[in-house]
């Protein structure tokens, strides 16, 4: 039915604005230039912008097909398409001007918490990543009239290789090595080198690494992170890099302290007050956070979860947290 009302939306604009979240990594990044250029290849007499205020940290095929702005802007438009992302507020600040009144659909590949108003489509089939999601859509919308070149197979693979840990994680699937299978046959890519540029992090992120691991408490083999409120409204160099800090942090230190085995990183949503993301990540073999982000009123996979929680304060957010996190330690 998604897929479906996808197409009829599409058909019925004119222009179309697609946004990924904040601190956009290569999937974000890969999955929205592989939506942007193949509707565009679908749809030549319409106008597809892609808009973002990062770019990637490293080269990606279409990169510049990017609109790199100051302030995301939704004038003129008439549909907005999200990557990676289950909800709108994952992708704007206060300084943005995305109107509530434009259609929204979101596609994305995460096990997603959000409450949807009409007018708000959501795709998701939770895929091993946004970029799997975007093609298996294309695919089954536009059959033969989407084509995978040399571009859009790179992205593929980028996108799922990056989401997969190189297909370590659980969320791979035997259909994603099918797409990536399909990818690689048209364009193959090296992923000994992109391993080594996907581990870099923008250095803009540095000050906002260093706050969360000030932070950093371990309770036998979990550890946790986190920045206040405070700490982002009254530093913009804090705010800018927080949400690249807590991925980095998350995907690449967290689990991997010595005599750590889980944990969590705990941000808050700058858009709206009293709100808080917490992501959870675990090894294989050790705690099972879906559990405990199901307990608060989140969801995800065995081994990578998270949850939005409502509190007036720090304190009151990791109180919250730590009474469940804590029974399973």
């Amino acid at each position: 039915m998604s897929y479906k009302l996808f197409k009829k939306l599409v058909e019925r604009s004119k222009n179309i604005l697609i946004l990924t979240h904040k601190g956009p990594d290569i999937d974000a990044f890969s999955s929205a230039l592989l939506l942007k250029i193949s509707l565009e290849e679908i749809y030549p007499k319409k106008r597809f912008v892609f808009q973002t205020k990062q770019s990637p940290t490293i080269r990606l095929p279409r990169m510049k097909d990017i609109e790199m702005v100051d302030r995301l802007d939704s004038t003129g438009f008439d549909l907005i398409i999200v990557t990676d992302a289950g909800d709108i507020s994952l992708c704007t600040g206060d300084e943005d001007n995305i109107s509530n009144d434009i259609q929204k659909i979101y596609i994305d590949h995460h096990d997603t918490f959000f409450n949807y108003v009409h007018g708000e489509v959501l795709i998701n089939n939770n895929m091993s990543s946004a970029a799997e999601e975007v093609h298996e859509l294309l695919k089954s919308v536009y059959g033969k009239k989407f084509k995978l070149d040399e571009e859009k197979a790179e992205l593929v693979q980028y996108g799922i290789v990056a989401d997969t840990g190189r297909f370590l994680y659980d969320v791979t699937t035997p259909n994603t090595h099918r797409v990536f299978a399909d990818a690689k046959e048209i364009a193959d890519v090296d992923l000994e080198d992109f391993a080594y540029r996907n581990s870099k992090f923008p250095r803009e992120a540095t000050p906002a690494i260093i706050k969360y691991l000030e932070s950093l408490i371990i309770e036998k083999d979990m550890a946790y992170m986190f920045v206040s409120r405070e700490d982002l409204e009254n530093n913009d160099e804090l705010k800018k890099g927080a949400s690249t800090a807590q991925s980095f942090l998350r995907d690449k230190y967290l689990r991997f302290i010595q005599g750590v085995h889980w944990g969590f990183i705990l941000k808050p949503d700058m858009n709206i007050e009293n709100v808080w993301f917490v992501s959870f990540r675990s090894t294989k073999g050790y705690q099972d956070v879906k559990v405990i982000a199901e307990e608060l009123g989140g969801g995800g996979h065995t081994y990578s979860a998270g949850v939005q929680i409502q509190a007036t304060s720090l304190d009151e957010v990791l109180e919250k947290i730590l009474k469940v996190v804590r029974k399973h330690l």
